[in-house]
C-alpha cells in the first residue's frame, strides 16, 4: 500500500481513496465524447443542472412523462443555446434512465477528454502560506514524471499537514508534509 515515489523528495506514494463513478456513466461519458460536442458546451449544461436541481428531480420522476421531460430539455436548449446533439444525448438519457447519472457522466466526460487530450489534474495541499514557494519546484517534479501531459494545478492550504505539502495526482498521494512523515516514523518504530 505505500511504496517509494518516482520523483519528489522522500515522498511515499499512495492509493487515494476516491468515489468510484459506474460503468454506465464512464461508458454514456465515452459516447458523449465521439459525438463531438464541445467540452463548452457539456460545461455549460453541467452548470444547468448545478443551478436548478429540481430539474434532475423532475427529468428522473416516473410520473413525469416522456413528452414532458423532452420538452423540458428542448426550451433548455433553446434558451440556452446548446448543440441539438447535447440536446437529444440528454433526451437519450431520459428514455434510458440513466438522467440521474447526468453529473456523473458529466464528470467522466472531462475526465476522458483531459485523457484524450493529455491533461492531468494535480492538487497540491499546502501547510501554510509560506510553503507555496515550492510550487515551481512541485510542477517541475510533475513533469519529470509526467513527461507527455500537461500539468493543470489547483491550490489548497491545510494547517493540519504541520508543515510541507501532500500531492494528489489522480488515485496518487504524495505525502511530503510533517504529518506524514510523523505517520510514516511511528509506523516504523511500532512495526506495523
Amino acid at each position: 500500500d505505500v511504496a517509494p515515489s518516482r520523483g519528489l523528495g522522500d515522498v511515499y506514494k499512495r492509493q487515494r481513496q476516491v468515489r468510484p463513478m459506474t460503468q454506465k456513466a464512464v461508458n454514456n461519458a465515452k459516447v458523449l465524447y465521439r459525438l463531438n460536442v464541445l467540452r463548452s458546451d457539456v460545461e455549460q449544461a453541467h452548470k444547468i443542472f448545478k443551478k436548478a436541481p429540481f430539474l434532475l428531480e423532475t427529468l428522473t420522476n416516473p410520473v413525469v412523462s416522456e413528452e414532458t421531460k423532452e420538452a423540458v430539455l428542448d426550451k433548455i436548449v433553446r434558451q440556452s443555446v446548446l448543440p441539438d446533439l447535447l440536446g437529444n444525448f440528454m433526451k437519450m438519457m431520459c428514455r434510458i434512465g440513466e438522467i440521474g447519472q447526468i453529473t456523473d457522466i458529466f464528470n467522466c466526460y472531462y475526465k476522458y477528454w483531459d485523457e484524450r487530450n493529455h491533461i492531468l489534474h494535480a492538487e497540491v495541499i499546502y501547510a501554510d502560506e509560506e510553503t507555496k514557494k515550492e510550487k515551481a519546484s512541485i510542477l517541475k517534479q510533475l513533469e519529470s514524471i509526467y513527461p507527455k501531459e500537461k500539468i493543470v494545478l489547483s491550490e489548497k492550504t491545510d494547517a493540519s499537514l504541520l508543515g510541507g505539502y501532500v500531492v494528489y495526482v489522480g488515485y496518487e498521494e504524495y505525502d511530503h508534509s510533517y504529518e506524514g512523515k510523523l505517520r510514516r516514523l511511528e509506523r516504523k518504530l511500532t512495526g506495523r
